[in-house]
């Protein structure tokens, strides 16, 4: 059974969507997505996780139809606005899935509400943006507040995508396509948050990023992520006290859409607490 429920949060509207397993055997999975993503962008990944787990996603506000929220208001209040989610729907703890925007969301509901997180799993997740790449996403956001459409494309899947062509990712040019249409058919209130939460983000600096999480954590992004590089992400991994962190092959930031399948096996294995050593997909080994 699936339904949609309208909350606010601090003045502040939002919706939720949960598709229950009435006989689960993984606790609820809450999936937390990035730029471009709303609640109704993990329906491949939900196909496979709904026979095992209830899930959960989310616009929280400044995402998808919930209200637009102002830059001022920080990461925290995103993930309390969570925390007010879960309270309100009646929701058990939770296994969390936050990748790229969402990850830092998911970091700090696991810092914020402990409570809540049985275990947390991080997809391109970089804490520390270096300035090299806060100037190229000032950059793109720039032109897209200028209104040249061409050059904000060009630009944000120059920032979000590996540009090697030598380089071996699935699925390369359909993911590649399907960004293209999102930037070019975005709407002006999407515009508005894509640009408001891109602030939000580059706001942060290390001195925001606090106690890490106790919760069991796993890192993860793709061999070829330029923009949360390897070592960014495993830098992430390497702040908190029970954490691992793997690659996926052949995929680049957007490995959830890259290698959807193998994203959602990684997914069930560690929220399952199944072995995730030397499995196939993942490059470079488990650290």
């Amino acid at each position: 059974m699936e339904h949609d429920v309208i909350l606010s949060f601090g003045g502040y509207k939002y919706h939720c969507r949960v598709a229950e397993q009435p006989e689960p055997t993984l606790a609820p999975v809450l999936l937390l997505g990035g730029a471009f993503q709303d609640r109704h962008s993990w329906a491949r990944h939900e196909a496979r996780l709904a026979p095992l787990a209830t899930v959960v996603t989310v616009d929280l506000p400044g995402t998808g139809c919930a209200d637009p929220l102002p830059a001022s208001y920080g990461l925290e209040f995103l993930a309390d606005a969570v925390h007010h989610m879960a309270v309100e729907v009646g929701l058990p703890p939770l296994n969390v899935m936050g990748g790229s925007y969402g990850g830092t969301v998911a970091y700090r509901l696991a810092q914020r509400h402990p409570t809540l997180v049985r275990r947390l799993l991080l997809c391109g997740t970089a804490l520390r943006i270096p300035e090299t790449t806060r100037t190229r996403a000032r950059a793109s956001i720039d032109l897209l507040r200028g209104g040249d459409r061409d050059a904000f494309v060009r630009s944000t899947i120059a920032l979000f995508l590996c540009a090697d062509p030598t380089t071996l990712i699935h699925r390369r040019l359909a993911v590649a396509r399907l960004l293209e249409r999102q930037l070019r058919t975005l709407t002006p209130d999407q515009v508005d948050k894509y640009v408001t939460n891109t602030e939000r983000v580059l706001a942060c600096t290390a001195a925001d990023i606090g106690s890490p999480p106790t919760c069991p954590v796993l890192v993860v992004t793709g061999e070829h992520d330029t923009l949360s590089t390897p070592a960014m992400c495993r830098a992430t991994a390497d702040d908190c006290p029970d954490a691992r962190f793997t690659t996926i092959r052949h995929a680049d930031h957007l490995l959830p859409l890259q290698r959807a399948d193998e994203f959602v096996d990684l997914m069930i294995r560690y929220f399952g607490n199944q072995q995730i050593a030397d499995l196939p997909y993942c490059g470079s080994g488990l650290y």
